[in-house]
């Protein structure tokens, strides 16, 4: 197997309590925000547009083209649709939910000093999504080679478990309910532990495997702009953004044992996970758009990293049967054949929870746009195109604790997460492009957006590109102050999952298409 995900695997069995990994990284920060129905529609190439709400979270330089104040509002209606292959199968998955993409007001101040070069001042006050984590998709098929509950036989030897209290009480989240349920046990040398197993071994028999996953939720930021343009040639601005994060997963596994045979020790277990994600942070956006001559303009502006105070949730149950095995070790017949436990049965009826911080990368982007019939009155321009290139170091992403003093196990654990993190990822660059066309009151556009690969080109599955790539095309409608504007953007990528990670055993790896269909309308007025 790649060996990304060997190096994230044993940068994560240092020390079970901690559930973070590189993807929980990813996931915060190879986003797209969700901009107005005209941003969108152009692919979001808006660095050296300006002119649009959506410059508060692109480059805040942009609210400087505002000269009145304006009502943005952008409802939408999000599709995702997956296609998983694995095993040679062909799994669908499909989930579609309303969303508010953005809302807020700008308000524009014209200096009233002639002698002043700052001819105008705008505010920006905003909140839009910049993810959507919903999402329903499910795969399964027969596994000769590994069994989901090897990750907790792992999770117990790389913490040199030797207790077995400890075994029972320290993983409630995965390895102490298997341990409790009989599915894993101990290997014992002179009444000594000395490792332990799996009573489902595909040595002993082949497994039938079922994975299921729910995901909720999104990322969101609200945003306080401010710009300047000075003498129509130079606007500049600073966007202050507080990032909102709400994720939550639910995952369903079950395994069976597809031999036939009633007396080895196995038949099946059932495995149920919710885990959320919650939390807040704060950013910083710097922006400015120079205009060497009216219909020309050149722009620029950089992201600073988030930094994200996350706390994690989870609660887990297991059920397992394991057919005579309990009986036969305890030598008591009565004994039943399934098990049930829950995290709560360990930690006394609470969820378990993990505060801790994540630094997302930095970004930077460099833009041109040429503007047809350039006049300081918008109305009679009758064309723009314009272009963006942009820099994202994903190696950047860095977790850390919370506490005020760290134990050396978390100082260990992150140092370890982060070391996987750079050896998984990389710097991408993303390129988004667009037009529009307009008659007088009303408009057509097209943009087209693409997201390079965030991973390491020697670490990716053979066939996998994680890149993705969004064409949109959009009409806008202005007149007398008020407008409305209908956009239909289609993302389509490839990736893969991975359901349980092993460090000494080969695991299954499902490759996933999936497109995301988005229909955006924006409505607005001036005021």
């Amino acid at each position: 197997m790649k060996k990304f995900i060997v190096t994230a695997t044993i940068a994560l069995s240092t020390q079970s309590l901690f559930a973070q990994e590189p993807a929980d990284a990813l996931r915060l920060s190879y986003i797209n925000p969700v901009g107005t129905a005209r941003s969108q529609a152009i692919g979001n190439a808006g660095v050296s547009l300006g002119g649009d709400f959506s410059s508060i979270f692109i480059n805040p330089a942009g609210l400087a083209q505002f000269k009145t104040n304006e009502f943005v509002f952008t409802p939408g209606f999000f599709m995702n649709r997956n296609k998983m292959n694995y095993n040679d199968s062909i799994f669908k998955g499909n989930r579609s939910n309303l969303n508010i993409g953005n809302i807020g007001f700008v308000f524009s101040t014209t200096n009233r000093w002639r002698s002043n070069k700052v001819k105008n001042t705008t505010i920006g006050i905003a909140i839009t999504q910049t993810a959507n984590f919903n999402s329903d998709f499910s795969y399964r098929g027969r596994n000769n080679f590994s069994s989901y509950s090897e990750k907790w036989v792992e999770e117990l030897a790389a913490n040199e478990v030797s207790n077995f209290d400890d075994a029972l009480s320290r993983f409630p989240n995965g390895a102490s309910l298997a341990v409790e349920n009989y599915l894993v046990d101990t290997i014992l040398s002179n009444g000594n532990i000395v490792g332990y197993r799996t009573n489902a071994e595909t040595l002993r028999m082949p497994l039938d495997q079922n994975f299921r996953y729910e995901t909720r939720g999104g990322m969101y930021e609200a945003a306080f702009g401010v710009a300047w343009n000075n003498n129509e040639k130079l606007l500049y601005g600073i966007t202050i953004g507080v990032p909102i994060v709400r994720y939550s997963r639910n995952t369903y596994v079950e395994e069976k044992d597809a031999s036939g045979n009633t007396n080895n020790d196995f038949a099946s277990f059932n495995f149920t996970e919710s885990f959320s994600t919650r939390g807040a942070g704060v950013n910083a956006k710097l922006g400015l758009i120079y205009k060497p001559v009216e219909y020309f303009r050149i722009g620029l502006t950089f992201h600073t990293p988030s930094l994200l105070i996350l706390t994690d949730r989870t609660n887990a149950t297991l059920t397992a049967n394991v057919e005579n095995y309990a009986r036969r070790i305890r030598n008591d017949n009565s004994r039943p054949t399934t098990y049930t436990l829950s995290t709560h049965d360990i930690t006394g009826g609470e969820d378990y929870n993990y505060e801790y911080q994540l630094v997302t990368p930095w970004r930077a982007a460099v833009s041109l746009a040429y503007v047809f019939r350039e006049i300081k009155d918008v109305t009679k321009q009758k064309a723009f195109i314009t272009a963006d290139v942009e820099l994202v170091n994903y190696k950047a992403n860095s977790f850390s604790s919370s506490a005020s003093v760290p134990s050396e196990g978390e100082k260990q654990y992150f140092r370890g997460l982060n070391d996987a993190i750079d050896e998984l990822y990389r710097m991408a660059i993303n390129a988004r492009i667009g037009g529009e066309l307009k008659f007088k009151t009303f408009m057509v556009r097209g943009g087209f957006n693409y997201m390079g690969s965030p991973y390491q080109k020697d670490i990716l599955p053979e066939g996998t590109k994680a890149s993705r790539i969004t064409p949109s095309f959009g009409l806008g409608y202005r007149d007398k102050g008020y407008f409305v504007d209908l956009t239909y953007a289609h993302t389509i990528a490839r990736d893969f999952h991975v359901p349980y990670q092993l460090t000494g055993n080969r695991y299954p790896l499902a490759n996933n298409r999936f497109s995301n269909g988005q229909v955006v309308a924006t409505v607005g007025f001036k005021f």
